[in-house]
């Protein structure tokens, strides 16, 4: 459900500052290298690089071009 902790740390990525989001090139079912950029933030006119800490497959990005996140908000599970 939508908002529930999320057991394994390993399959999430975390927002690392708040801000709104201003780009999400990832796309679920995406397969990702390490440090392959996921998504964008911009936050007080900086944009941060929300990038991929492992290989994995994108299972599901929680949040849209927009957005308004918070510093710890789950944006990408990975699988």
């Amino acid at each position: 459900p939508a908002g529930a902790e999320v057991a394994d740390e390993q399959r999430v990525v975390r927002s690392p500052v708040a801000g709104v989001v201003v780009r999400v090139p990832a796309q679920p079912g995406q397969a990702i290298a390490t440090d392959d950029l996921l998504l964008v933030i911009e936050a007080m006119k900086m944009e941060t690089h929300v990038t991929a800490a492992r290989d994995g497959r994108i299972a599901a990005i929680r949040v849209a071009e927009g957005d308004g996140v918070k510093v710890g908000q789950v944006l990408v599970e990975l699988d």
